[in-house]
């Protein structure tokens, strides 16, 4: 019964939330609520202006874990209690099937695509074409790109266009392969540690001094990756936590995720 409590309100505040135009036209729950919401650790910069504008409009508070996804994927599979998983479309897709999200609980948000970049005023290698690419990263001294074994998406993106080109094993021999966030590799890139840096738009929006962007990665590649929300099933405050994702799926949370690299 509660599943479908929290489907139908999911269903009926994203309705009605995209219709409104502005935070003085937001209604506030009945009740307020902590709502314990586990992300990515890149969107943090998203949720640090959406989700103060959030709980001024409902009263309702948010209880942001930062992470990396497979880990907290897990975390909720083996019955840890939250409200919401922020998270890849595969990623939530796996935590419905397992039962552990509320039937018609997904909404997808918004994209991350991947940006090449280089040192600034260094030379910009072609990579326009997928045989462009391939010859400018195999002609590069080294690329650097999050570690996918931690889970980063941008990461394991990465690595699978490497590996749908066929030059996986080749680059990352001569990789650089960060431990941390996107912007651990801009930071590297700027220092010349890395000739070439893979990044997510997030982590490049705005610009970071020090680098030039060379561009997306062709189409054909297939890398973006799809950033969805899902209602835990279960959740605590199932009202409240259809109240943020619908407020994250309004105009409001999608421009606070335009602003910082999200794409549509």
């Amino acid at each position: 019964m509660a599943t479908k409590r929290a489907a139908a309100a999911l269903s009926g505040l994203a309705a009605g939330f995209t219709v409104l135009c502005g935070p003085a036209l937001w209604f506030t729950a009945a009740q307020a609520a902590d709502i314990k919401v586990l992300t990515f650790s890149s969107s943090r910069p998203i949720l640090a202006e959406a989700g103060p504008a959030f709980e001024r409009a409902t009263g309702h508070k948010l209880v942001i874990v930062y992470g990396s996804v497979e880990p907290q994927r897990d975390q909720i599979a083996a019955g840890e209690t939250a409200d919401v998983v922020i998270s890849s479309r595969l990623l939530v897709d796996d935590l419905a099937k397992r039962g552990r999200l509320a039937a018609g609980g997904i909404t997808d948000l918004a994209r991350i695509t991947i940006r090449l970049f280089v040192r600034a005023g260094a030379a910009k290698p072609e990579i326009a074409t997928i045989d462009a690419l391939r010859h400018s990263l195999l002609a590069a001294p080294s690329v650097a790109f999050t570690n996918p074994a931690r889970g980063a998406l941008a990461g394991r993106s990465f690595a699978d266009a490497l590996r749908r080109m066929g030059i996986y094993d080749q680059v990352l021999a001569r990789a650089n392969v960060i431990p941390g966030l996107g912007h651990d590799v801009v930071a590297a890139v700027a220092r010349g540690e890395a000739t070439i840096g893979a990044g997510p738009t997030n982590d490049v929006t705005p610009l970071p001094a020090g680098i030039d962007i060379l561009g997306p990665l062709p189409k054909e590649l297939e890398t973006d990756v799809m950033i969805s929300a899902g209602l835990v099933a279960n959740a605590p405050a199932p009202a409240a936590a259809a109240a943020f994702i619908a407020f994250l799926a309004s105009p409001a949370g999608h421009a606070a995720m335009t602003k910082n690299g999200l794409e549509p």
